[in-house]
């Protein structure tokens, strides 16, 4: 029993040590792009109201520049921080899109919308 134990544990070492070396490997999420990863959910869910036609608080939300730019209660975004971005803010707590309007921004495309902003460092 005594020669099974150290066995026992250098088998738990070398597959901790495979479980840690595997985890280094794994690289980072790519940064979604803007045009081909973010633009298509605003289109079908956000800028029937905020675009061209109509610009709900004066937000508009058909490019990147006025998006920071952002409408009546500021910039819609603050890159770097999804948490600080009013645009996160207002679809976690489901204010917009407003209930009435579908279809609603899904849990992926918010997480997809809160990684897209807290990679943006640099680009105000």
């Amino acid at each position: 029993m005594r020669a099974f134990l150290p066995i026992f544990f250098s088998g738990l070492l070398l597959s901790s040590l495979a479980e840690v070396a595997a985890r280094a490997e794994e690289k980072p999420r790519a940064a979604p792009d803007f045009k081909k990863d973010v633009l298509p959910v605003f289109e079908e869910k956000c800028i029937r109201c905020h675009g061209a036609k109509r610009r709900g608080g004066k937000l508009d939300m058909r490019t990147l520049s006025a998006l920071l730019e952002g409408g009546d209660t500021g910039p819609a975004l603050k890159p770097g921080n999804a948490k600080k971005s009013l645009l996160i803010e207002l679809i976690h707590y489901k204010e917009m899109p407003p209930k009435k309007e579908e279809p609603f921004i899904t849990p992926t495309e918010l997480e997809m919308l809160r990684h897209w902003i807290n990679t943006m460092q640099g680009k105000t």
